[in-house]
């Protein structure tokens, strides 16, 4: 797309182009004529921000949740809230070819090692992180999160790790859990993230993607 100052300057000249032609000695003439002839060249595009996911870690076990029926529910909702982000940056590539941190129990565990490892401070952890998860899958950013219960009340934490400033960026939501699995309306006996949960969840993954 060619920028509207172009067009401006294109209008300028066209508009002055009797003025040249009737005044072969105005020094403006070459001036313009220069302009006219310059290569336009469209805006130079974003850089691609290659993302991938990681299911949720319980920071009460120091456990991956990759096998719990809560984990792979909240998975969706944060894909979907990756899509929406997708949507509205496309520099945003959710594990593009050649890009790509798989979503494994292996995976996961070896991040859930490396937060919770009580002998490395938070620079020591992101540096962990970048070299051994994100370098060897050439990834940009990690979007994963820690879940866990409290009583009668769900704590969701997404989060994105980014390499580039390395930090660790997240944000909060809580649920009754009650408000958090609801049957499926198409199969009672299968659960589902109540729809309010599954929103809440994808927005605050976009709102995460947005601040990059």
């Amino acid at each position: 797309m060619i920028k509207p100052s172009i067009f401006i300057k294109l209008f300028i000249i066209l508009a002055l182009f009797p003025l040249i032609m009737g005044n072969e000695n105005c020094q403006i003439q070459q001036q313009l004529m220069d302009m006219l002839n310059q290569k336009i060249k469209p805006p130079q595009g974003q850089h691609d921000i290659y993302i991938s996911h990681l299911t949720f870690m319980d920071p009460t076990t120091g456990t991956s949740i990759f096998q719990t029926e809560a984990g792979k529910l909240i998975n969706n909702a944060v894909i979907n809230g990756i899509n929406q982000a997708q949507k509205k940056n496309p520099s945003f590539k959710h594990n593009a070819a050649g890009h790509i941190l798989e979503d494994t129990d292996a995976n996961v565990n070896k991040l859930v090692n490396i937060t919770f490892d009580p002998n490395m401070n938070k620079g020591d952890k992101i540096s962990k992180i970048i070299d051994q998860l994100m370098d060897p899958s050439n990834i940009d950013v990690i979007v994963t999160g820690q879940y866990f219960e409290k009583g009668a009340i769900v704590d969701v934490r997404p989060l994105i790790i980014v390499k580039k400033e390395r930090k660790i960026v997240t944000k909060v939501a809580q649920y009754k859990k009650s408000e958090f699995l609801c049957s499926d309306p198409n199969n009672p006996s299968m659960k589902v993230l109540c729809q309010g949960a599954h929103d809440e969840i994808s927005k605050l993954v976009k709102e995460l993607l947005e601040q990059l």
